[in-house]
């Protein structure tokens, strides 16, 4: 008993020291990230007490910090109707599962940014995301020197929800197509989480480098893998994702160098480009799918877009927040038989909080998404050469989850969701149109030195006029 307990206290004293926290939060990354990995691996069960594990540490990691932690006032208001959904949900075991979820992952994401700071969380962010990265890689290579075949997944899989027979299972954790070239699904069991990965981290690659926080072969041999991995994983989604994130990349470069009438002419250039693209998704959707090489129905996605509508429609305070979808119950199992096995969620995140918390769901979410937009954009332009990069890396990551949402609903759930709360305790906020702390333009950081702020105020012009002059006050 008392080697257990000196051996529990040593353990709780490292969790407490920076090392410890930090290393906390390089493993929650990895964990929210590739969470249906792990459940592929050690089964639902295994994979609950690997979370049971992690919160505990947390606790005792972070105890000191979580009584002055703060919560953005959207990101409580949809976790807050989430809850009270409870009250009329479909599913109240899942719903009151999910609510616990999303409760936790809130807050290790809150707790996580601030005690540790924006710019020092992006990088363990960007450290657990390579071990995401590194961790697909390594386990498609396994597959194709050892296991040799297709793998499907350890500890169990959804088929006896799905009323198929095992060996007819939809759920393959590995295709095994390296050889082939792809497409790729990873440790996560799916090519679109697992190219989403790459993106991210080929995104905190380039700004991180660009900030000198880490090295030249560092940046280049992820960018390359990051690069490696989006080609096998053949998926579209992150392709149209990652050119929007250059197009981004692109303006903020450019917006940084401009004057300020330069930087209001770039700034409503972008709003109408962003209205364009949407007409132009929307209009002539036939054209990009095939610029894309995918089917008109997208993989299903019209599909089960049109059945989640309708049933959407026949509730309008929702069905009860559920995450991932149950695919077991009504009317989730509604969806699937009318369109495909894997349809676990509605492959749109702003739908999905619709047919989940109703149309002040789906309002919630896309307010939160606009604003930390304009957020980020707003910081970005507030920028001038010379300045920090880090704020040009909080809107590439903000687009790229806004804009992947459109087609999967990641960001509700897990790593989506614990990006999305992380960002929006990063990027300042805004009174009106004008930030909080607008020092944090050109540093990135949360607070600055007296010095520091009086250098970046701009100081007064001295007056020319006479009087003001020791020569006019003397005569």
């Amino acid at each position: 008993m008392t080697t257990l307990s000196t051996a529990r206290a040593a353990v709780a004293e490292r969790l407490v020291t920076r090392q410890g926290r930090e290393a906390l939060i390089v493993w929650a990354v990895v964990l929210l990230m590739s969470g249906q990995g792990f459940r592929y691996m050690l089964g639902v069960p295994g994979f609950m007490v690997l979370c049971a594990v992690t919160i505990a540490a947390y606790w005792v990691g972070f105890k000191a910090v979580l009584p002055r932690t703060r919560f953005p006032i959207l990101v409580l208001g949809f976790v807050a109707l989430g809850a009270l959904s409870m009250i009329w949900t479909a599913t109240p075991l899942v719903t009151f599962l999910a609510v616990v979820i999303t409760i936790v992952t809130t807050v290790i994401a809150a707790v996580s940014v601030q005690a540790t700071g924006g710019p020092r969380f992006l990088d363990l962010l960007y450290r657990g995301l390579q071990w995401c990265l590194l961790l697909g890689i390594a386990f498609e290579l396994f597959v194709t020197v050892v296991v040799k075949d297709q793998l499907r997944p350890l500890g169990g899989d959804f088929s006896e929800y799905t009323g198929l027979e095992g060996k007819s299972s939809p759920f393959m954790w590995s295709e095994n197509n390296l050889v082939e070239g792809g497409p790729i699904q990873g440790f996560v069991g799916n090519r679109n989480p697992f190219g989403a990965i790459a993106l991210f981290t080929a995104i905190l690659a380039a700004i991180l480098y660009l900030e000198r926080r880490i090295s030249r072969r560092n940046a280049w041999i992820t960018l390359a893998s990051a690069g490696a991995v989006h080609l096998l994983t053949m998926s579209a989604t992150v392709t149209v994702v990652a050119v929007a994130v250059l197009i981004l990349a692109g303006l903020g470069a450019v917006i940084r160098k401009a004057d300020p009438a330069g930087k209001r002419t770039i700034s409503v250039s972008f709003v109408a480009m962003l209205m364009g693209v949407a007409w132009l998704v929307v209009a002539k959707a036939g054209v990009v799918l095939d610029m894309l090489n995918r089917d008109p129905d997208m993989t299903n996605r019209t599909d089960i877009w049109e059945r989640v509508v309708e049933i959407a429609s026949l509730r309008p305070e929702g069905w009860g927040f559920v995450g991932v979808w149950p695919i077991w119950e009504e009317p989730y199992s509604a969806v699937v038989a009318d369109t495909t096995a894997r349809a676990t969620h509605a492959h749109n995140a702003y739908l999905d909080a619709w047919l989940q918390m109703g149309i002040a769901g789906a309002v919630l979410l896309v307010a939160l998404m606009l604003f930390l937009l304009a957020r980020a954009w707003r910081v970005v332009e507030y920028g001038r050469p010379g300045d920090t990069w880090l704020p040009l890396g909080w809107l590439l990551l903000t687009g790229a989850l806004a804009i992947q949402a459109l087609a999967e609903s990641k960001m509700l759930v897990e790593g989506g969701w614990f990006m999305l709360v992380a960002l929006t305790c990063i990027v300042p906020r805004m009174r009106a149109i004008t930030f909080t702390a607008p020092h944090r333009a050109r540093t990135g950081i949360e607070w600055a030195p007296r010095e520091l702020m009086a250098s970046l105020v701009r100081k007064p012009k001295p007056s020319t006029s006479r009087d003001a002059t020791p020569e006019g006050r003397a005569s």
